[in-house]
């Protein structure tokens, strides 16, 4: 296995032939030199881009009309002398001269039209389909860049058919061959997956065969979905890891990276997490982020357990800018100091979050989030409380885990509800909310043991919750909290006990029915059960997670922790005087024994429509109680390796941290 460098960059090229003066100022010495003493170890370098032009001399393809030189060629000998990894990236469905040239080769949705890019729609591309000719020019261009150059590896990018799914005449024939109906969008999002995986598998196929040690990409792939046929595991091993395209300021937003690193993370192939150093996303010229939110992106990737790779695009003529790489240089300098304690560093957890399916239609394409708002909302969430968790599917070891989650809305299937049997019997404790835990019918709880009654749904579409005394810490019995989502109505059965109840509105608001300027207020308490516990498994009646994502309603935050106080009393880590804000992440080293504790304080601030970090706030005293079965034989911060006080009292390590700036890794020594 490769040991993935942790200070990458992926540099975009998609160039204009509109352009003409393409490398001339490219230095190739001096291009190598900036990215050394930037601290670079790795970068993705272009041989074809969205454009459809190659950078090189090809006798396959097209070369960039503006283009009077071998730009990839001498970048790899000029990268390859400083010791410097150059993987060669290059475009799938995107590719603009082969759409114009080959009409033929074109996606096709379902009214007959051309998919991708209107004709005079100034941004967006148009679609290839891999299930055509146009995957004979791709592999003869791969071929072709494995002959002429000394490759690192391969990275594929936008390796998607449209989410309504493909009916150029290819896939309409293969449709019927495989016994599709392709009036079924069902059907034509599994033959999707069928076209996408068989191009990743040809393409994989061919370039470790012919370079069986280089590094494979296949990137647009990222998705999460508790049917594992539809979701990311079936195609891991088409790649040699994982990598995670993220930019916070694009679309992707603060969440999307922590949620699915805590999945990909656990499957044993190495991750890397891709930021960027533009202010929005991709494209966007003259703009840059923050010193202080690109250390941010980049700590977290280390904190995840994964490596680290900032986005960059050339300028036409081939001269890196200076303020860019002084700033991405700054910050690899100190992930260069921190990286012996993340060197096979595992992510540790004692919770597993399972992950609902994807919405109809968002499995493929850019839709990476669709269908997931409860898994945003537990990851969020969790992470405030700073539990440690992973992202887990049906195929996924819970024996691990100490508690299961099941956010909202996963339907149990026979396999999943037999894991999750077996689990509970040794040992095992589960959270349930609103619909999480019935059967694929909706009709009844799969757990045969689970004594709770599934009624339907709420028929109130909101509603409030009084607290029970058992679940009442920071928070009031005597208070009426609203629920904002519609939940469901549930009987507890004998042998379960109720520790909250539900207060119904007076009545549903209509147009002719309501009162003030929102919900219908609260009546009286009723005797319908909110929060249910039967042994180690608790059940809610309502999806908290996914309103916690699109409310942030404290109290939803609060009740969940409460709850798990209950099934996990004595957890992995307890921290005081850190702020919600703050993540916490533990990770174990084997070489030497060590645990790492990372604590990150960098709060994005909403301006405009993007989240903004621009300023880093200091936190002090902050006191960690950590569970250990072995005395350490030394606490300290690293890199700084300046020794920590601490105690070893009944399985816990004991240890106050005085000043933390930014990002701090406490390192626990056996």
């Amino acid at each position: 296995m490769h040991i993935l460098p942790f200070r990458q960059v992926h540099l975009d090229f998609h160039t204009s032939p509109y352009i003409l003066d393409v490398g001339e100022e490219f230095d190739p010495e001096v291009f190598a030199q900036q990215l050394e003493e930037a601290k670079v170890k790795s970068i993705n370098i272009f041989a074809r881009c969205h454009h459809g032009y190659c950078y090189y001399p090809t006798k396959v393809g097209t070369m960039h009309p503006g283009l009077k030189r071998d730009l990839l060629g001498e970048m790899i000998e000029a990268l390859h002398h400083r010791g410097i990894k150059c993987p060669i990236y290059t475009t799938v469905a995107w590719d603009e001269l082969s759409a114009n040239a080959h009409p033929e080769w074109r996606q096709i949705d379902t009214n007959g039209c051309l998919i991708g890019r209107a004709p005079f729609e100034k941004y967006g591309w148009q679609f290839l389909c891999m299930n055509t000719e146009y995957m004979d020019y791709l592999e003869e261009h791969v071929r072709e860049i494995i002959k002429l150059y000394d490759v690192d590896g391969l990275w594929f990018d936008i390796i998607i058919q449209h989410p309504e799914g493909c009916l150029c005449p290819a896939c309409r024939k293969s449709m019927e061959k495989e016994g599709l109906d392709i009036a079924s969008k069902e059907d034509r999002l599994k033959h999707n997956l069928m076209v996408e995986r068989k191009a990743m598998n040809r393409l994989s196929s061919l370039v470790r065969g012919l370079l069986p040690n280089a590094l494979v990409v296949f990137n647009c792939r990222m998705r999460l979905d508790q049917r594992i046929e539809m979701g990311l595991r079936p195609e891991i091993e088409y790649m040699s890891h994982l990598e995670i395209e993220s930019l916070p300021s694009g679309f992707w937003g603060y969440l999307h990276f922590p949620m699915y690193a805590r999945f990909c993370v656990p499957l044993e192939k190495q991750v890397v997490g891709m930021t960027g150093r533009f202010h929005l996303a991709w494209g966007d010229f003259g703009g840059l982020k923050s010193q202080a939110a690109l250390e941010y992106e980049c700590n977290r990737a280390l904190s995840l357990g994964a490596q680290c790779s900032v986005g960059d695009q050339l300028h036409p003529r081939g001269k890196l800018d200076k303020i860019t790489y002084k700033r991405i240089g700054a910050v690899f300098s100190e992930i260069e100091r921190k990286e012996p304690w993340c060197i096979g560093a595992k992510l540790k957890a004692e919770i597993g979050v399972l992950v609902n399916s994807l919405s109809e239609g968002s499995a493929l394409g850019f839709a990476q989030f669709t269908g997931l708002e409860s898994d945003e909302g537990a990851t969020k969430m969790l992470m405030e409380l700073h539990q440690q968790f992973h992202l887990v599917d049906e195929a996924s070891d819970f024996n691990q885990y100490r508690v299961i989650i099941a956010p909202d809305n996963v339907i149990f299937s026979p396999i999943l509800r037999d894991k999750i049997s077996c689990f509970i019997d040794q040992g095992g404790s589960l959270l349930l909310t609103h619909e999480s835990g019935l059967n694929p019918e909706k009709n009844n709880f799969a757990l045969s043991n689970l004594e709770v009654k599934y009624l339907g749904p709420s028929d109130y579409d909101v509603d409030y919750f009084r607290v029970g005394e058992s679940i009442s810490e920071n928070l009031s019995t005597d208070y009426d909290y609203v629920l904002y989502k519609k939940g469901s109505k549930v009987e507890a059965l004998e042998g379960s006990k109720v520790l909250s109840l539900l207060t119904h509105p007076y009545f549903n608001r209509d147009w002719k029915r309501f009162c003030s300027h929102r919900q219908t207020p609260p009546d009286k308490v009723s005797d319908d059960p909110f929060v249910i516990q039967q042994g180690k498994i608790i059940y809610i009646s309502h999806p908290l997670f996914q309103a916690y994502r699109e409310f942030g309603y404290a109290p939803y935050k609060t009740i969940v922790s409460n709850c798990l106080k209950l099934l996990l009393p004595d957890p992995m880590i307890q921290a005081k005087n850190l702020p919600f804000a703050a993540e916490l992440t533990i990770l174990g080293q084997e070489n030497p024994q060590r645990d790492v504790i990372h604590i990150l304080f960098y709060v994005p601030e909403r301006r405009g429509r993007i989240d903004i970090v621009e300023d880093v706030f200091p936190l002090n005293n902050v006191t960690l109680r950590y569970k250990s079965f072995t005395k350490p034989t030394r606490v300290y911060l690293a890199p700084q390796e300046e020794g920590v006080d601490f105690s070893f009292e009944e399985g816990y390590v004991n240890m106050n941290v005085k000043t933390i700036s930014g990002h701090q890794m406490i390192a626990i020594e056996y």
